[in-house]
């Protein structure tokens, strides 16, 4: 019988690794950076078209190739980093097993020149579908130019699945700052279609992490110190009033790499306990230098998964690390020494005029008249400003509110459509003298129509105000009250972008946005009750950060996911009950709500306890 193994041609073997290798876009961004990262180059530039679909350009000033090795470089398991299999054990250098100009090369047309500073000329190889079409001698820079043209061209299907531009570019994004973060004292540039992103100049670790993700985080880092023989940890970590609920600023990197490591991750998170609410999470920049023999960073395609020797040494030190640092921040100060600008403006604009402000004064108005009434507020929003800033309301002023506001226009301010019958029934059910009391700040325990009810108030509040937030975006905006002198936010590029096509959602939502340039946003207007100590920054940040999360992973619907990240990011800051009357007011709103046995977060919010199940747990 006829033999059936075969050996697979170079150029299958090289599109089933890049199948590994090359996921998207972003895929290659990282593994052009780190080759210029090991090439010793001083200042870099990304330059992307059409989130890398189009083109994925590497220009650097690196040491260069030979003309031979221009060449060789694309064949696969071709590289200058190892010589035995000894070397696997002792890896310093990002870039090592040669695949990944080969797996490039096979689904994408790649142009290369490169020049060593000792040559006079340089080289240039074209390769389309790991065929070479042209190596020649060429005039080029020192360093090397490397573009990555029609990614995916041979493998259509491989190209339908990837993602919207702002997704793709989003993940090229990500992957340029887990380079240029460890890399602070190399000077990067980002460039996406044709308009300069991101200029970063070198300089410390905290000037490049405030860069590249704004001034506001300036305040927010600690630093982070660890100097023993088996390991030294160097970096910041946030304080524990600026965690978040997605895990969008945590930067972990080993000998300079980036890595995931869970156990490493769950080490900082731990020592935040008690200091920061569940489900929040810290943001770190933490760089671990140790012994390569004590890594491994072969066990995967990408090298961001990697094993350790003693993970539960490598847990202590940096637990114990970040405890100290989040010790000394309680205790001591901050001044900072490294920043080199203590002082920055946003550049104007071109073509944008200054102009002074101005301020209109009412000149008939008179302090002792009644108070006007808000438009575009319901009545249960308007009697909150005019008596939530007391200590307590009176129950005197609790009990007319009520008897002027019907729960029909309490449906309608949350978004829920309720019959006339059911009012009234809702009205027998919430009587005015509620025996209650509250339990650690959270739990609301209250006997209604006979029966014991215990309501999470976190979970309460969630659904409260997701339910105006929803009403807000599709029938009833909320009017942002103009701010005198407008607050000064910064995003990522992508951030920008994905804030301005939601401009008027978030004017819905009572934010009124504008943009300053790529990275920064104007609020020129928020809503009338916002607390004014509370972070504009990192509400707009968790609101875009859950939307982006959301279309990840298929979820469409933007009013839902902006109204949940709204509720989530203010349930926190909601009152306590301390009256009978604001239990009613409460309970009243939470029956009139969309769903009120569930949070939009799948939550539970109450329990009733029937007198079957009390006797149940004491016969």
């Amino acid at each position: 019988m006829e033999d059936i193994i075969r050996l697979l041609p170079d150029s299958v073997a090289n599109q089933i690794a890049a199948g590994e290798v090359v996921q998207r876009p972003a895929s290659v961004v990282k593994e052009l950076l780190e080759n210029a990262i090991d090439a010793g180059a001083t200042s870099v530039q990304l330059i992307v078209k059409d989130s890398g679909r189009t083109l994925i350009q590497v220009v650097d000033n690196g040491k260069g190739m030979s003309f031979n090795d221009a060449r060789l470089c694309f064949e696969r398991h071709a590289t200058s980093k190892l010589r035995s299999a000894d070397d696997l054990f002792h890896i310093s250098t990002k870039g090592f097993r040669g695949e990944a100009l080969a797996s490039i090369a096979a689904i994408a047309h790649v142009e290369l020149k490169t020049k060593r500073s000792g040559d006079e000329m340089g080289a240039l190889v074209r390769i389309e579908g790991s065929e070479v079409k042209n190596h020649t001698i060429t005039a080029t820079p020192d360093g090397t130019s490397i573009a990555v043209k029609n990614l995916f061209f041979n493998v259509p299907a491989r190209r339908n699945f990837l993602k919207s531009d702002k997704i793709e570019f989003s993940h090229i994004e990500e992957e340029f700052f887990r380079v240029a973060i460890i890399h602070h004292d190399v000077s990067f540039q980002l460039f996406n279609n044709g308009k300069q992103e991101l200029k970063l100049q070198s300089g410390n670790l905290k000037q490049r992490i405030v860069g590249i993700f704004g001034q506001h985080l300036n305040d927010k880092l600690f630093p982070i110190e660890l100097d023993h023989e088996l390991m030294h940890i160097t970096g910041f970590i946030s304080k524990p009033e600026n965690s978040k609920k997605q895990r969008c600023e945590q930067y972990m990197f080993i000998n300079n790499r980036f890595v995931k490591h869970s156990l490493l991750n769950f080490a900082v998170e731990k020592a935040y306990t008690d200091l920061i609410p569940q489900g929040y999470h810290p943001a770190y920049f933490i760089s671990i230098t140790i012994d390569p023999a004590m890594i491994d960073v072969n066990v995967s395609p990408t090298k961001v998964e990697v094993k350790l020797q003693d993970e539960r040494l490598f847990f202590g030190f940096l637990n114990s690390s970040v405890k100290k640092s989040l010790g000394t921040m309680s205790l001591t100060p901050m001044i900072d020494f490294d920043d080199s600008a203590p002082f920055r403006m946003t550049d104007r604009p071109a073509g944008v005029e200054i102009s002074e402000p101005v301020v209109s004064v009412n000149r008939n108005y008179n302090p002792f008249d009644k108070i006007p009434e808000k438009r575009n507020s319901s009545p249960f929003q308007q009697f909150r400003n005019e008596n939530f800033t007391k200590s307590t309301p009176t129950s005197n002023e609790w009990e007319q509110f009520l008897k002027n506001v019907s729960l029909e226009n309490v449906g309608k301010s949350t978004g829920t459509q309720q019959s006339v019958d059911f009012t009234s029934q809702l009205q027998d059910e919430v009587p005015d003298d509620i025996p209650f009391f509250v339990f650690q700040k959270r739990y609301l325990f209250l006997k209604l129509n006979g029966a014991a009810i215990v309501a999470d108030l976190h979970n309460l509040h969630e659904r409260i105000l997701y339910d105006g937030y929803v009403a807000a975006m599709k029938s009833s905006p909320i009017r942002p009250q103009q701010s005198l002198f407008p607050t000064t936010i910064t995003l990522t590029v992508s951030q920008t972008d994905l804030a301005m096509s939601l401009k008027e959602d978030f004017l819905d939502l009572g934010y009124d946005l504008e943009k300053i340039d790529s990275t920064h946003i104007a609020v020129n207007g928020t809503p009338n009750d916002e607390d004014v100590e509370g972070d504009v920054q990192a509400l707009v940040s968790n609101v875009l950060d859950s939307w982006q999360m959301s279309q990840v992973v298929g979820n469409s619907d933007r009013v839902a996911s902006m109204a949940l990240a709204m509720a989530k990011q203010k349930k926190g800051r909601q009152r306590i009950p301390t009256t009978k009357d604001e239990v009613k007011y409460l309970m009243t709103k939470l029956l009139a709500s969309s769903s009120p046995q569930v949070s939009p977060s799948g939550k539970h919010i109450m329990h009733t306890f029937g007198d079957d199940e009390l006797r149940r747990h004491f016969d």
